[in-house]
């Protein structure tokens, strides 16, 4: 029998980190889950490695 139960899309999938990036205004901002937004960075690079270093934190605060 299948389980045909509407699904809770209230806690969906975080969006893939180059999704998490955006530039506004020549600028570079990335955006956490909660909805904030991080930045400004001069460089799209600097926002991917701010984000990767962020997500590392989280990681280790797992542990």
């Amino acid at each position: 029998m299948s389980d045909n139960r509407h699904k809770d899309n209230s806690h969906k999938p975080a969006p893939d980190r180059s999704e998490r990036i955006f530039s506004e205004q020549d600028l570079w901002y990335y955006r956490i889950r909660e909805g904030d937004e991080v930045g400004p960075f001069r460089y799209r690079s600097e926002a991917q490695s701010n984000l990767e270093n962020f997500m590392e934190q989280l990681q280790e605060q797992l542990k």
